[in-house]
C-alpha cells in the first residue's frame, strides 16, 4: 500500500507557531538585530568596530562632457559661431571637445556643413556622416 504524505503546511496547522519558532521571529529585522547597519554603534558593533567614525567621500567624476548627436550638434553650432567657441577656417568649421564642453558624437541626424572635429570621441557612423559632408576628425588627445 502506498503511504500518502501530507504536505509541511497541512501537518503543522494546529501548530501555534507553524514552525517559525516564536512569534517574535516572524516579525520584520527583529530576529538579526535590525536591518543594515542598524546597531552599529551598539550590539553589532564588533562587526562595525573597524569603520565606525569614518566618513568616506565619493571620488570626483575625471572626464566631464557632453554626448550630443549629429542633429543636435548641427543646431548648436551657430550659437557656437556667435559666442566664438568654434572658429571658421575656410570652409570648414573647427571644433575643439574640450572648448566647446562635448565628449562624445552619435550618430542619429544629419549634418550638411564642414566640420574639422578636435578632442572629441566619435561612433562610427558618426565619423562616416562628417567625412561624407566635407569634414574631418582628428584622434583624441
Amino acid at each position: 500500500m502506498v503511504v500518502r504524505k501530507r504536505r509541511k503546511k497541512n501537518q503543522l496547522r494546529g501548530n501555534r507557531f507553524m514552525g517559525k519558532g516564536n512569534t517574535k521571529n516572524r516579525r520584520g529585522g527583529g530576529r538579526r538585530g535590525g536591518r543594515g547597519r542598524a546597531g552599529s554603534h551598539k550590539h553589532k558593533f564588533p562587526t562595525y568596530w573597524m569603520t565606525f567614525g569614518i566618513k568616506q567621500r565619493l571620488k570626483p567624476k575625471t572626464e566631464r562632457g557632453e554626448v550630443l548627436t549629429i542633429e543636435q550638434f548641427s543646431r548648436k553650432l551657430p550659437q557656437w559661431l556667435e559666442e566664438k567657441k568654434v572658429a571658421m577656417q575656410g570652409k570648414h568649421v573647427v571644433v575643439d571637445g574640450k572648448a566647446v564642453g562635448l565628449k562624445k558624437l552619435l550618430s542619429q541626424g544629419t549634418i550638411s556643413t564642414a566640420v574639422q572635429l578636435k578632442n572629441i570621441q566619435l561612433s562610427e557612423k558618426a565619423k562616416q556622416k562628417i567625412e561624407q559632408a566635407g569634414g574631418t576628425a582628428a584622434e583624441l588627445n
